[in-house]
Formats: structure tokens, sequence, C-alpha cells
């Protein structure tokens, strides 16, 4: 399993796996980058019966919603037929032991928002950022206060709403 944010990473990923197991009787993949209208996914079964070792791969992924990420499963044929039912559940096995023992790390989208602010404000502005899951990027205090961050997009309403209301409107946020 490897981290995939595109198409090209995703496709390295496969053709490095593919040259270095090229003895392998099957390289079977999937991958899904991406989101909303953007998003890409693809499965291969690489020579196996359709629809028993891709599919399953991608189904994996699905289920722990995973994105920007890709899995490939290496067999080798050892001589006992496991059936589709069986080659299926042992494609998804090692999918999702690939997924467990590489672990999930989670990512938020965000927005980088700068607030400007009298410097009176300060305490409400402070509270109200570390209240929320935000990460500084950079702040500065002269005459007045500019904090900007990078927010998750979840919470930018709340927060510009809360400021706004707290502050009668005199705190500037803006998309930077």
């Amino acid at each position: 399993m490897e981290y995939a944010p595109d198409l090209d990473a995703a496709k390295d990923f496969i053709s490095r796996i593919s040259r270095e197991f090229h003895d392998a009787t099957h390289n079977c993949y999937a991958y899904r980058i991406g989101l909303g209208s953007s998003q890409a996914f693809k499965y291969s079964d690489d020579g196996e019966p359709s629809g028993t070792a891709g599919r399953p791969i991608l189904e994996v992924i699905d289920r722990h919603e995973l994105m920007d990420v890709c899995v490939v499963v290496t067999r080798y044929f050892g001589g006992i037929k496991l059936g589709t039912g069986g080659l299926g559940r042992a494609y998804r096995d090692a999918a999702l032991a690939a997924i467990e023992q590489a672990g999930i790390e989670t990512k938020y989208l965000t927005k980088r928002l700068k607030f400007t602010f009298h410097l009176h404000f300060t305490n409400i502005v402070l509270r109200t950022l570390s209240s929320e899951v935000c990460n500084v990027v950079d702040s500065v205090y002269t005459d007045t206060g500019a904090i900007t961050c990078d927010i998750r997009q979840s919470s930018v309403e709340k927060i510009r709403n809360t400021l706004i209301a707290a502050s009668n409107g005199k705190i500037e946020i803006e998309e930077v």
C-alpha cells in the first residue's frame, strides 16, 4: 500500500511493484484518488478471474473510506485452486492486512484564513481558534493583530460567525 496523491504516483507504484515482483503470477491492484468530480479509481485482476482480485481490493479501500491510496497484492501460484470465492477473500484479506500494517493517516480539507483585528480582540480570536481544529501558519502583533491559519473547511463558517458576532463585525476575515 502506498500514498498516491495523483494518477502518476499510483501508476509509478504499480510499475515499481510489478518490476520488483516480475516473476509473480499476478500483481493485482486498486486505487482511489481525489475527491468529488475529480475522483479517479481503477482496479485490475491482472489475469485472475474477472472480479476476484481488483474489485475486492477496491472494496477494502472503500470500506475504510480511503482516498489517495494505491494497494497492490502480489500472488505466486501455489498449485492449490481457491475457487472464485476463496480467491476474492484472499485478495480482500491481503489488502486489509496491508492497510492495517501501514496504518491510516487522517487528513482534512482546509482553508487558509487571515484574521486582522484590534489588539483588544486578541483573547476572543485565540480562544475561538483554539477551540477548533486549526494550524497557525503566521501571527503578527503590532498596533493590530494578524493571525493566518489553516482551518478545517467544516469549521470555517462556525469560526467566521463566532468572530463576527463577538466583535460586532470588527474582525477582518479574508481567505488567502
